[in-house]
This record gives structure tokens, C-alpha cells and sequence, in this order.
């Protein structure tokens, strides 16, 4: 798994954050958007940093002489089912915020976390793949911090359609067609 395949894991993981990103977006004025969105965007990016780290670690800590025959099972394996994960989402509703919301740090960690998972899958997969953390870790934070903003962008009061869950879906598809690439090659 080189960097460019990374990336594009990335990538489609970091779509969540842009859903959540866009369905705030759509509920707020643009005053409350607009500082919001770099606060949401930093929250975002800082705690998928901190779960692909201790993704990473708990993969080098715990299962790192287990799994060296079936690592590429083991990375096919998390990485299809986040493709799957978000194809399924791509109908549901997901965490957004209002304007009342905003100053609601327990709320901002919480979002935060629970879409922080996927990288925790990302950084364990990484590690049994046998890949470094840190540009990883430095891409990853460019590319949430960035599609975060992309969502806040895209979210207007008056949408009747949400883009960002096409997007959704086909970050997913990339993710199975990913996870297939890691068995294939």
C-alpha cells in the first residue's frame, strides 16, 4: 500500500467529515458558519491524528508478531468494512450541529470521536501493513482539515439535495475497491 493508495484512504474516510460538515452548515447563518467551520475543521482533523496514532500504536503494541502472515487480510478486512460502513451511511442521517450547538464542546468531541473510528482503523491497518505514521498522520490532518471546510462550503439554508452523500457512497465503493486491490496484488 503505497502513499497514493493512503491518500485516497484518506480521502474517503475524511468524507464523513465532510457530510457532518455540510448538514451543520445548512442550519447555521453564515456569520456562525463561518467561525464555526475552522473550529469543527480543527476538532475534526486533530482527533482522526490522534485515533490513526493510537490505531498505529495499538497495531504495533498488541498484535504486531500475530499478524505478520495475514496482514493483508487484515487490512482487507478493516478496510472493506468502512467501504461497506459508508455505503450504508450514505441513506442514514449523520451528526450535524446547530446554532445553538455551537459552543457545545462535549457535543464538538463526541462528533469528533465517533468519526475519529475510522481512522483508528486506517492507523491500525497502516501498521499491519507495515507502513510509517508519521506522513500519514501529516496527510491525514491536511485532508480533514480541507474536506471539513469543503462541507461547510457545499452546505447552504436553502439546498433541497445533499450532495455530500453521493459522495458518501462513492467513497465507499473506492473503499471496497481498495480493500479488493489489497488482495488482488
Amino acid at each position: 500500500m503505497g502513499i497514493i493508495a493512503v491518500t485516497i484512504i484518506f480521502l474517503c474516510i475524511c468524507v464523513d467529515n465532510m457530510v457532518s460538515a455540510n448538514m451543520s452548515a445548512m442550519k447555521m447563518k453564515v456569520d456562525v458558519k463561518n467561525i464555526f467551520s475552522i473550529k469543527l475543521a480543527v476538532f475534526f482533523a486533530a482527533f482522526n491524528a490522534l485515533l490513526f496514532g493510537f490505531g498505529y500504536l495499538f497495531g504495533a503494541i498488541v498484535f504486531n508478531d500475530w499478524i505478520y502472515l495475514a496482514q493483508n487480510w487484515v487490512a482487507f478486512a478493516f478496510i472493506l468494512l468502512l467501504g461497506i460502513k459508508f455505503m450504508l451511511e450514505s441513506v442514514e442521517k449523520s451528526p450535524s450541529f446547530n446554532e445553538d450547538e455551537v459552543d457545545d464542546n462535549r457535543k464538538l468531541v463526541k462528533v469528533s470521536a465517533l468519526l475519529g473510528l475510522n481512522a483508528l482503523l486506517v492507523g491500525f491497518a497502516a501498521n499491519t501493513m507495515q507502513k510509517g505514521w508519521f506522513p500519514q498522520i501529516l496527510i491525514l490532518m491536511v485532508i480533514s482539515f480541507a474536506m471539513t471546510l469543503l462541507g461547510f462550503h457545499l452546505g447552504r439554508k436553502n439546498a433541497k439535495i445533499i450532495t455530500s452523500k453521493r459522495f458518501e457512497f462513492i467513497a465507499g465503493l473506492l473503499l471496497v475497491i481498495m480493500a479488493l486491490r489489497l488482495i488482488i496484488i
